[in-house]
This record gives structure tokens, sequence and C-alpha cells, in this order.
């Protein structure tokens, strides 16, 4: 029984420790714990086949709006391959759609920090 209970959290610590974490301008947005809120930039231009992402946390965006798409620890932008699955890494990682506005060839959707392993309120 002791083995099987070792076991069970040595998984459960393993899979949130691997948990993907969303870089935006070289910075973890994870591990950032006055960050409650996030915006979700998405540019849908025509042609394009993958949506062209960025997110606003709070930081001086213009004008390296480049600088701040999703990344990989290494740098690298993730690519996606569409807004939902954007919204699946966002939700992934901890971050809860809240509301979004929308034009013509752009989208903002703001984000907020989820707390792991409290219910999530889908009825907003």
């Amino acid at each position: 029984m002791k083995k099987c209970l070792i076991f069970l959290m040595l998984c459960l610590s393993l899979g949130s420790s691997l948990r993907a974490q969303v870089y935006v301008n070289g910075i973890d947005i994870n591990q950032q714990p006055d960050l409650v809120y996030i915006e979700l930039i998405v540019d849908n231009r025509a042609f394009q086949r993958q949506p062209f992402a960025v997110i606003d946390h709070g930081q001086l965006i213009w004008p390296s709006f480049q600088d701040d798409r999703i990344t990989n620890a290494q740098g690298e932008p993730i690519r996606f391959n569409g807004e939902m699955a954007i919204f699946n890494f966002l939700y992934k990682n901890g971050w809860q759609h809240e509301i979004t506005y929308s034009k013509e060839t752009y989208a903002l959707h703001i984000f907020k920090r989820r707390v792991i392993g409290a219910e999530v309120d889908f009825g907003h």
C-alpha cells in the first residue's frame, strides 16, 4: 500500500512539474505571481495558415511586437494551428478565458489566472 501511495505522489508531482511554460519576451508568465490577467491578441490575416498571436501582460509592446509572441524556453515561437489550440494551451497552463473583444481582422481575448485544483466556473 505504501508503495502505491508513493508511486501516486511521484506521478502527481512529476505531472505538475512537466507542465509547459508560457514564455513571452523571455519571461515565463506562469512564474509571475503578480499577474492575474493577460490579453491574447490574435491577428487573423487573410491567406495566413496559422494565427499571429501575442500576449500582453503589462509590458511595453510597441515597437517590438514580434517579441511578445508565445515562445518556448529557447525563445523559439510556438506555432498554433488555430485560436482554439492557443486557448487549450493557455488553459493547460493555468489560464481561463474571461471575455473576447472582436474586430474585423483581430480579436482581443482576456484570460485570468486559474487557481489549480479549484472548480472551474464555465457559467460566466
